[in-house]
């Protein structure tokens, strides 16, 4: 990110600007806070071509493209004022590389992660090609590199095949080099969506091998290979080749459409759930991880305009990040630096933090930035930016609900309810049912619950389509949910536009929070804070000299925010530690563990996920260590139990999450719990109860006419709330305040995890 000019204004329709991402032909694209708070990329098209009406209605149709795109491979469209004296659009900020900026800086990617892309940016097009649309103009400067998959952006030159309004005779629109013979060709005669599987078939090449399949220099000749010379494919992998071939064929009709490349580019060899962040190579992993944390400390909410009441109920917001310089229609002859990919790329920098002084003295005494990596401090104090079921019967049943006789609010669970969290998500959704059924049986209920459930099975694309749904549902005034770091990833900007209050009580990924989305209140400690109780833990009851941490990379960012974060925190003790990564190509931890005890460690803490757990935890126990072992909230999983077997036995986990049938707090909810569901009540139930109680509560505060988001929002973040499993409080942006609580032990005895009550806040 470039700093801001001296010609640039601080605020363009009531969002602060931070800074450059880029700029082309038409505008200037900021990083920028909305009035809310949130990160968003700002595009503002340039005074001289605002006075014309032709480059004004490009703008406009650009809006309305991005409108009407929704997949979550695409960056949404966050808000835009086309008719606006200067017009600007609002996209969400993700603080990524582009593709061509990766690829250049480190290299091709390898074959799985060449799939991993080319199946999300094919769901990406079928997504515009589904609405009638054709993007004309994809390129790698037009895809971000995300920890989970890509995202396209740019609209700029979208159009519906039959509309040939930016097309004249010696007028060439898009990329010269990532252009399809029909585009190439004098009027652009038959562009539809084959020209974009075209352009795709040139990024995937560029991604494979490093350079653009059809090579650069002057335009004319870029143009006239991609008609009639063949696509450099030396050294694309076989088994890739003949995908690649098919979209670069010159006949359209010859070509595969989107859906058939997400099935053939999926079918084999694309990484999928956890397997997904290790589709990029480790330095583009760091670059990404380097610029999130630069994101916690750009300006906050507090030095941002504060929205007017009626704003706050109107405006739609937001999440993530960039658009790129707008695509400018080349004159045949010229030679742009866009035939280059990573010389057009102008989003996706990092962005610098503004001094440590401009930040409230709460966050500077607990949030550090050391080497562009968050890093945690160990003291006190401090702030952290924070498919429809059939209701089960009972007194939150909508057959109770109607014959009441009070008002119907409707309060939704959106949670994975049958797909790989499911015993997570189902433990929520009955916690919520209960605090619901007991909010109705009361005499003096202000009005009645009604409960919608909805399913995502762990998808991320359903995901986004239920908190689409869920919005547009007037009758419903809050969400609780959803389960997973990448469910609620994709339904955040969802819920975000129509400023529909949810509450994510399982989902910890830091990135969920440095995005500054209006209506997420994140109702745990986020995983880059435990570390703070592991270090308390090994340093104090353990009483370890060294610290072994080993960041198993398939866990991508949840193993980036626990070891990043412990070895900030254990470096500001002054406690030694010695780190290990091991790649997704190995399954043998052996060389790791002996790589820590070697260097003297005498605890091992493991930043990963439950299968590979159990790899470490019989390396450990083969090498007869005695010392400690821990890991973080993922390891809390009965896969980790069951493969790991007696390797398992004394392992600790720091985690945001309570044993309600041993907690003295939640006696009276487990009995309730165990009298309605017949069985004790699992994790994570107990602090779904607790959120939907806190939603509940602060709703019947409200009169009965202001019973709305906004309002509910409102009253949520300005209370505390005395739960069964902590105490509740948000800032004005939904962060949840840090006060020493809320984290909590777990150890493993006789083949079962034990609840071991509050972990330690100090040594």
């Amino acid at each position: 990110m470039e700093a801001l000019r001296s010609s640039d204004p601080a605020r363009i329709a009531g969002h602060r600007l931070l800074g450059r991402l880029g700029a082309g032909g038409m505008g200037v694209v900021y990083l920028a806070r909305t009035p809310g708070g949130a990160l968003v990329a700002l595009k503002v098209l340039l005074a001289e071509y605002a006075e014309e009406p032709d480059f004004r209605e490009r703008f406009r149709r650009e809006v309305e493209v991005a409108r009407r795109v929704d997949s979550p491979w695409a960056v949404p469209l966050v808000d835009a004022d086309p008719d606006a004296e200067a017009p600007w659009l609002t996209t969400a900020f993700v603080p990524a590389p582009s593709l061509g900026e990766a690829v250049a800086a480190y290299g091709p990617l390898a074959e799985h992660g060449v799939r991993l892309l080319g199946a999300r940016l094919a769901e990406a097009l079928g997504a515009v090609h589904g609405v009638g649309l054709v993007h004309r103009d994809l390129k790698p400067g037009n895809v971000l590199i995300a920890h989970d998959g890509p995202r396209l952006i740019d609209f700029g030159i979208a159009r519906a095949p039959q509309d040939t309004a930016l097309t004249a005779t010696g007028l060439v629109v898009g990329t010269p080099g990532y252009l399809s013979p029909e585009q190439a060709q004098d009027g652009g005669d038959g562009i539809g969506p084959a020209s974009d599987v075209f352009a795709l078939g040139c990024v995937l090449a560029f991604a494979t091998t490093g350079r653009a399949p059809f090579g650069s220099g002057p335009v004319d000749a870029l143009l006239y290979r991609a008609v009639h010379d063949p696509a450099d494919l030396d050294g694309v992998p076989p088994e890739l080749l003949t995908v690649l071939e098919r979209c670069l064929e010159k006949d359209p009709a010859r070509r595969p459409d989107a859906g058939e490349l997400v099935r053939e580019l999926a079918a084999d060899g694309a990484p999928r759930d956890a397997e997904t962040a290790e589709w990029l190579p480790e330095p583009v992993t760091r670059l990404i991880a380097e610029r999130s944390a630069a994101a916690l400390a750009l300006p906050d909410i507090e030095h941002t305009q504060v929205p007017s009441a009626a704003s706050a109920t109107s405006a739609p917001t937001d999440s993530g990040h960039a658009e790129s310089g707008p695509a400018d229609s080349v004159p045949a002859g010229s030679d742009p630096a866009d035939a280059d990919p990573a010389a057009s790329d102008t989003h996706g920098t990092s962005a610098s933090p503004e001094p440590q002084d401009a930040r409230p003295a709460g966050r500077r005494r607990f949030l550090l930035l050391a080497g562009g990596a968050l890093a945690l401090a160990a003291g006190a104090g401090g702030t952290w930016w924070a498919v429809a079921r059939d209701g089960d019967s009972g007194d939150d049943s909508p057959a109770a609900a109607a014959s009441s006789g009070r008002p119907v609010h409707t309060v939704a669970l959106h949670g994975d309810l049958s797909g790989p969290q499911r015993e997570t998500g189902r433990a929520q959704e009955r916690g919520l049912r209960l605090a619901v059924a007991e909010f109705n049986a009361r005499g003096d209920a202000p009005f009645t619950v009604k409960v919608r459930a909805v399913d995502d099975g762990g998808d991320p694309a359903a995901s986004a389509r239920l908190a689409a749904e869920l919005t547009d549902d007037p009758a419903v005034l809050a969400v609780v949910g959803p389960t997973t770091d990448a469910t609620a990833q994709s339904a955040l900007a969802k819920y975000d536009a129509g400023l529909l209050p949810v509450v994510c009580v399982s989902p910890g990924a830091t990135a969920l929070s440095i995005q500054g989305f209006r209506s997420f209140l994140h109702a745990r400690l986020p995983d880059a804070v435990l570390p703070v109780y592991v270090s308390n833990y090994l340093r104090g009851t353990a009483r370890s000299r060294k610290i072994g941490i080993v960041v198993d990379r398939p866990a991508g960012n949840y193993g980036t925010d626990l070891s990043t974060s412990l070895s900030n925190v254990l470096g500001n003790a002054q406690q030694p530690s010695v780190p290990e990564v091991v790649s997704a190509m190995r399954r043998d931890f052996g060389s790791a563990v002996d790589a820590v005890l070697s260097a003297g460690a005498d605890s091992v803490f493991f930043a990963g996920l439950p299968d590979r757990g159990a790899l470490i935890a019989s390396t450990l126990r083969e090498r007869a260590f005695q010392g400690a072992r821990m890991s973080g909230p993922a390891l809390l999983d009965g896969r980790f139990l069951t493969e790991a077997q007696e390797a398992a036995e004394g392992w600790v986990v720091v985690a945001p999450v309570i044993d309600a049938t041993r907690k003295p707090e939640a006696k009276k909810f487990a009995a309730a719990y165990r009298e309605r569901f017949k069985e004790a009540p699992p994790r994570y139930a107990a602090e779904a109860y607790d959120v939907t109680g806190m939603l509940l509560k602060a709703l019947s505060g409200l009169p009965a006419k202001s019973r709305t988001r906004a309002n509910l929002l409102a009253a949520v973040r300005a209370g505390k709330y005395e739960g069964i499993t902590k105490t509740f409080a948000f800032q004005k942006t939904g962060m949840m305040v840090i006060d020493g609580t809320g984290g909590f032990l777990w150890r493993v005895e006789q083949g079962d995890f034990v609840y071991g009550g509050p972990a330690p806040i100090s040594v």
